[in-house]
This record gives C-alpha cells, sequence and structure tokens, in this order.
C-alpha cells in the first residue's frame, strides 16, 4: 500500500539512504528480496546487519553458505522487551546505533540492514511502538550516505489498517528483482498472488523469456492458480497468446492460468475468438 510520495525499487536499485518496506507474503517472496538483499551484499563486501525475533533465525539467502567473517552480524531482539512484556524501541535503536558505528569504524562501504519486527505485533501495544521505532529508524536512515535498510514483516499478521500505516511510515517500497527487463519488456514475479507482472511489450522475439520465467513460477507452484498481471502490458502477439493458451491446456486439472487486468482491445479478442472458454485458461479481474 504505498502512500502519493513512495519510490518503488526493485531491490538490485536500492541505495545509501533508503528506508525500504517490504510486507511479504511467504518465505519465497521473503527469499526473493530479502535474501538477495543479504546475499548481493555478501558477495559485494558490505556490512550486513540482520536484526531478529529470535537467536535461532534462518537468514534468507545464505543457502548454508558462511560468509567470510566479519561481514554478517545476525542480532536477536528477544531482550526488546519492557518490564510488562511490552516492546521497547529505544533497546532496538540502541543495538542497532551500536552495530552501525562498528560497522562504519570497519570502514564497509556500505552497511546493510535489515529488521524483521513480525514478532512485535504479538506484545502489548505492539502495532503502536512499532510505528514510534519505524519513525525513529526513518530519521536515522535516510540522511546516511553509507546504510541501507528493508523493514520487514509478514503482511499476513497485519490488519489492512495496520499495513496502511506501517506502510505510510517508510519512503520506498523494496520489489523483487525483475526476471528479465530490457528497454522493451520487463517480467516480475508476484507472490500475492502468485505469477508474473508484464510491463511493456511482448513480441515474438521475447517469447523465450516468457516461457522461461512462466516455467519457474510453474515449477515452484503446488497446483495453485497462477495470475499474470497484464496491467502495464502495451502489446502482446498472437504467438504469445498461442504460447499462454498451451500452457493453460497443459495445467486443466490444477489450477488454472488466470489474466489479469488485460487492456479491453485484448480481452474484447479473446472472448470473440473464444479463448476464454479454453480449459485452464481465465479471465481475471478487470
Amino acid at each position: 500500500m504505498e502512500t502519493l510520495s513512495s519510490v518503488r525499487r526493485p531491490v538490485r536499485e536500492l541505495r545509501p539512504g533508503d528506508h525500504a518496506w517490504l510486507a511479504y507474503s511467504g518465505e519465497d517472496e521473503q527469499r526473493h528480496v530479502v535474501g538477495s538483499f543479504v546475499r548481493d551484499g555478501l558477495d559485494s563486501d558490505h556490512k550486513v546487519i540482520y536484526l531478529a525475533g529470535s537467536d535461532d533465525v534462518d537468514v534468507p539467502g545464505m543457502n548454508g553458505v558462511s560468509p567470510r567473517p566479519g561481514l554478517l552480524t545476525v542480532v536477536p531482539l528477544a531482550d526488546a522487551r519492557r518490564p510488562d512484556g511490552g516492546f521497547d524501541p529505544a533497546t532496538v535503536l540502541k543495538v542497532l546505533a551500536s552495530e552501525i558505528a562498528g560497522a562504519e569504524d570497519g570502514d564497509f562501504p556500505t552497511i546493510r540492514v535489515t529488521v524483521d519486527m513480525t514478532f512485535v505485533l504479538e506484545r502489548p501495544d505492539g502495532l503502536t511502538e512499532l510505528l514510534r521505532c519505524e519513525r525513529q529508524l526513518e530519521r536515522a536512515v535516510c540522511p546516511s550516505t553509507r546504510v541501507t535498510a528493508i523493514c520487514q514483516i509478514d503482511r499476513r499478521r497485519l490488519t489492512p489498517d495496520a499495513r496502511s500505516a506501517l506502510a505510510a511510515s517508510h519512503s520506498t517500497f523494496v520489489t523483487p528483482n525483475p526476471e528479465f527487463s530490457d528497454s522493451v519488456l520487463q517480467i516480475v514475479r508476484t507472490f500475492s498472488p502468485v505469477g508474473l507482472s508484464l510491463l511493456g511489450e511482448l513480441d515474438a522475439s521475447r517469447h523465450m523469456v516468457l516461457d522461461e520465467a512462466l516455467n519457474a513460477v510453474l515449477a515452484a507452484s503446488r497446483g495453485e492458480e497462477i495470475h499474470l498481471d497484464l496491467a502495464g502490458l502495451g502489446f502482446i502477439d498472437l504467438g504469445a497468446l498461442n504460447m499462454l493458451a498451451d500452457v493453460a491446456a497443459r495445467r486443466s486439472g490444477t489450477g488454472p492460468l488466470v489474466l489479469d487486468s488485460m487492456p479491453v482491445q485484448l480481452r474484447t479478442i479473446m472472448e470473440t475468438v473464444g479463448w476464454h472458454m479454453l480449459p485452464g485458461l481465465r479471465l481475471g479481474s478487470v
């Protein structure tokens, strides 16, 4: 839920001063976004600070690989609580300030911070204290020339009002890196719903990249419906439509291939020729 002043950036394009927001829908999205943030930082010899609700966190993106000593610090926040069991933002900010100061002394070119605050919602007045913490993080990170931060939280634990309030406390929204991107077409994974978002123009020279991206999503799916968001698609050729129809036919009996936000002219063509009635294919939301 972006605000009017928010900026959307793929995770690879985040830069120092970004205090980014990720409301992840599950482990797959968390791995794609936070995992890329962590892994790319370690590959670039950036300092990575991961703040989590417990000390047994499985850091996304590591895949069992041990980073070079000193690059990754995992800080459990189990002690960030008041005597009444509530959440204490001051403890988090103090710990983070100490870790950043230590990283700056280590002369790292960039310091990457990510915080998973989902556990806070279980505490008394958790949302109120979390919002207070986020406002202070925004003031601390945005002026920085070395710190890039992602605040992450499980969106399944949020009410719509809570999600809106938390989103408003961030100036940047982080998105997955595109599966494919050039001057004509961009293909981006989506996770709620599961599928792909297509932006630009899809012609014969780009059938293969769509096929590869779609097969990757299908391989990771568990038989649920797969959505293609076509709202940003200005052109699609008949060959690509035939390919989608073939994919849908092969999936007949499992979750359908759903074409969402299809441009009116294209939707009219599909309904005229009867493709919308093909087994395994469904026209979704307009």
